[in-house]
């Protein structure tokens, strides 16, 4: 009986917990719908959202989004009541809307819901709405220079950019490099906030299509420093080395020694002081290029780094931390944009000095090719004072030797002709240029080339029949009355300091192409490239060649013709210091 009642009494306690349980299991489903109720009535919407997503032969295609959760959509009326899209009720419907939007300001659409309730969305056509088309990134490589890159949606087949208000535009491909100190210089510290404009051409080549201006602005804690200041250093490395230097126009003096020939035929020392007009860029931080060196400053489209005009200065890059060249970037001086010679984008760079406390890795490419300093007399370029207190230095002028030797550059090829007292010589080198080429001869003699890194010689007169004859190569390539012209450029001077160097690309400074003819213009003269570095190096490729000769099209059936010839080597020189 005892035992009955205990059973009757556990079986008791047992139901009463799963009462409970339940009753609490009960609750909490209360609490947790009526928690999804509330979700729910938060996630009521009623709106429309939209995203533009492509322009294609002349219209702009826009993708809507319209939702009433609550009470659904009875229909959509479109901009200027053009078309009605009855939806039955549906909570969210999807539509794409082409249209020319060429000089309307505004697109407004409309949500009638089942309540007979409106919902209206305008669209403004501006510049966040062109900013919708394209995917933009700007990315910093030092303090002062951005890489800006831009992704077009689907439609665009050509991609341009411009930098100020002027009217012509630059195409592009992956990445525009944009410098706040080339920007200061040419517009001289007066413009912090230039406007970047960015467009799309579309297959069939429709006018502006996209245009979109970022807001870019330049502190004010950066300047460029118009005005010289001289520096004295018993080098060109010990200016550069041992001062902490903003960036802008300097004079470096130095005192210097060097062994020269004199007219009878002995090695003399000559100590001398030589003022060097320096044109200095200062990054404080680790510089890592990913982008090639281009912008366009009033309309006009600059590859490489440091001033658009003609001044003739020493472009420096010093870097006070490390320095990455990605793959596809080139580092190169800016030519000018003045007439030299009838030509432009001459370089005036009196040779380009790359500074880096840190480690150099070049993945892309250093380029003095076709650099060499137009129009300028030679001077002895005293670079490093060793511990015996000699020098290394780039001397003045090339020596008898066509091929660059002790840091020389290479000189000019002479141009071809059919008689030898007609071939135009190519001229000799400077201590910021290879030789320019030689012209080829004709019935008037050839031109010779220039010796202080100017223009290629002229071809001489020809008669028409006999086809044209070729210039020398120069700054600018020389022509003729009847003559082809020579391809612009001299090999140039390159300097580079560095702790470390990887060298896992190109280094080089060639000559140019003499122009071919009947017969052949003489190839410019190779620069000079000059590598110090203290702990270690991987030189990769490094190249000063001439310019090729031009080809001579009588020289196969004419044994008389005698063939232009390429512009001498120029040197390369790489010295370990302490």
């Amino acid at each position: 009986m005892k035992n009955k009642k205990k059973i009757i009494l556990i079986t008791l306690i047992v139901l009463l917990f799963i009462i409970v349980v339940t009753l609490t299991v009960l609750n909490q489903q209360g609490i947790l719908n009526r928690i999804n109720q509330n979700n729910k009535q938060e996630e009521i919407k009623k709106e429309i959202s939209y995203e533009v997503y492509q322009h294609v032969n002349g219209k702009t295609a826009i993708l809507l989004v319209a939702e009433d959760t609550e009470n659904g959509i009875e229909k959509i009326i479109y901009p200027n009541n053009e078309m009605e899209l009855y939806c039955n009720g549906k909570t969210k419907v999807a539509f794409d809307y082409n249209t020319d939007i060429t000089g309307k300001e505004s697109l407004t659409f409309k949500i009638v819901n089942t309540l007979g309730e409106e919902i209206e969305k305008t669209i403004q056509i501006n510049d966040q709405f062109y900013l919708y088309m394209i995917d933009h990134n700007l990315t910093k490589e030092t303090e002062t220079q951005k890489a800006l890159t831009v992704n077009y949606k689907e439609g665009s087949t050509t991609k341009q950019y411009k930098i100020g208000e002027g009217e012509i535009w630059t195409n592009y491909t992956n990445t525009i490099r944009i410098d706040d100190y080339q920007i200061l210089e040419t517009l001289e510290n007066g413009n912090r906030d230039p406007k970047i404009y960015l467009k799309q051409v579309d297959k069939i080549g429709n006018e502006i299509i996209v245009e979109s201006k970022l807001n870019y602005t330049i502190p004010d804690t950066t300047t460029y420093k118009q005005e010289d200041t001289v520096i004295e250093g018993e080098s060109i490395l010990a200016c550069v080395e041992n001062n902490d230097l903003e960036t802008g126009n300097y004079i470096f003096r130095v005192t210097g020694t060097s062994k020269e020939e004199n007219e009878e035929g002995v090695i003399e020392t000559k100590t001398e002081t030589i003022e060097y007009p320096v044109e200095l860029y200062n990054y404080n931080e680790d510089a890592n290029y990913q982008a090639s060196n281009e912008i366009v400053i009033n309309s006009t489209k600059y590859t490489g780094i440091g001033k658009i005009n003609s001044e003739k200065r020493m472009l420096i890059l010093k870097y006070n931390g490390n320095l990455n060249i990605n793959g596809g970037v080139t580092i190169t001086p800016t030519g000018t944009n003045e007439s030299i010679n009838g030509a432009t984008y001459l370089c005036t760079k009196k040779g380009m000095v790359i500074y880096c406390a840190g480690t150099l890795t070049n993945n892309g490419t250093i380029n003095m090719t076709a650099k060499g300093t137009v129009n300028q007399a030679g001077e002895n370029v005293y670079l490093y004072k060793n511990e015996d207190n000699t020098y290394e230095y780039v001397p003045a002028t090339g020596d008898s030797t066509k091929n660059g030797t002790g840091r020389r550059l290479g000189t000019g090829g002479n141009g071809g002709a059919g008689y030898a007292d007609r071939i135009g010589r190519g001229g000799n080198s400077t201590s910021y240029s290879g030789g320019a080429g030689g012209g080829a001869g004709a019935v008037d003699a050839g031109k010779n080339g220039s010796s202080i890194g100017g223009a290629g010689g002229d071809a001489g007169w020809n008669y028409e029949s006999y086809g044209k004859d070729g210039g020398g190569a120069g700054n600018p390539g020389g022509t003729g009355n009847h003559a082809n012209r020579g391809n612009t450029g001299t090999g140039g001077l390159l300097i580079m300091f560095a702790n470390s160097v990887k060298n896992n690309s190109t280094i080089y400074s060639d000559g140019s192409a003499g122009a071919n003819g009947e017969a052949g213009g003489g190839g410019s003269g190779g620069g000079s490239i000059n590598i110090f570095y203290k702990e270690s190096i991987t030189n990769g490729s490094i190249i000063a060649n001439g310019g090729t000769a031009g080809s001579s099209y009588a020289s196969s059936g004419a044994p008389w013709m005698t063939k232009a010839t390429n512009g001498g080597s120029g040197s390369i020189t790489i010295k370990k210091i302490p």
